[in-house]
């Protein structure tokens, strides 16, 4: 009952979004009140939606920088 009464920045409730081979953190959101329970990404991969225990559901769409990855071997 007390996570969705929490503020966000007391609760640390923000999405991190991470490269599964590198283990590099390449996005991070905000905007839930409570624990993230789902994320889907659009077939364009450039948007996100997640559903949290808080009610709601929201949409972060990525800036153009998101698709301009380089891989430097």
């Amino acid at each position: 009952m007390q996570v969705t009464q929490t503020s966000v920045s007391a609760g640390h409730f923000e999405a991190k979004i991470y490269h599964m081979v590198f283990e590099e953190e390449f996005a991070r959101f905000k905007g839930h009140f409570g624990p993230i329970n789902t994320m889907a990404w659009h077939p364009s991969g450039t948007i996100i939606a997640t559903g949290g225990e808080d009610g709601y559901i929201r949409i972060q769409e990525f800036d153009e920088d998101y698709l301009g990855f380089t891989y430097d071997f």
